[in-house]
């Protein structure tokens, strides 16, 4: 009887234990969603001359059916100026949107995700150098103004392109994320 009593309670105390390790819940740990990647159909570029504020350029690449390949660049050519220095900025837009949607409002706002990149051609005499900062801290280059300073007079390209960075972003690497915009201008230094 003794013995009945024993199986018993250890049959018991294996039962309980087994129903409170299948009942238990493993704890997960849910990050949010990386934000999505954002829908850009128009990049301008607004180039002033720190010297003379009259040498404005503006250049815009739109492209509002990205399926057919073929974009509208009969604007997108910036003419500076040789040995000059151009406070600028870019402009990301949708204009799929009546009004047309400002994403450069949303890179701003979520500027830890994104990194806006500068690539000018082989032999154009430009440099390009970010000004503006994310909120990380320390804060790292973001893209959305910058400074271009020219040397001699040339023609190239400007490549633009705009990264989607959720993580690993160290303000400087073009090549870590996806890519949301990435446009080509025509740069003549005169």
């Amino acid at each position: 009887m003794k013995l009945n009593r024993i199986l018993i309670a250890a049959t018991l105390v294996a039962a309980t234990a087994l129903l409170w390790t299948s009942c238990k819940k493993e704890e997960q740990n849910v990050a949010p969603p990386d934000p999505e990647n954002e829908v850009i159909t128009t990049v301008r570029i607004v180039a002033t001359n720190n010297a003379d504020i009259t040498d404005t350029w503006t250049a815009t690449w739109k492209d509002l059916t990205p399926s057919d390949g073929n974009p509208d660049t009969t604007n997108a050519t910036l003419k500076l100026k040789k040995d000059a220095v151009y406070t600028v900025s870019v402009l990301f837009l949708d204009e799929t949107k009546t009004p047309a949607g400002d994403i450069t409002a949303e890179v701003s706002e979520r500027s830890n995700y994104h990194l806006i990149c500068y690539e000018p051609s082989a032999g154009l005499n430009l440099t390009v150098v970010r000004t503006d900062k994310d909120n990380n801290s320390p804060a790292l280059e973001l893209g959305l103004k910058s400074k271009f300073t020219t040397g001699a007079v040339g023609t190239g390209r400007l490549n633009v392109s705009l990264h989607h960075q959720p993580s690993g972003k160290n303000g400087t690497d073009c090549s870590i994320g996806s890519t949301d915009a990435d446009v080509n201008f025509a740069v003549q230094i005169e």
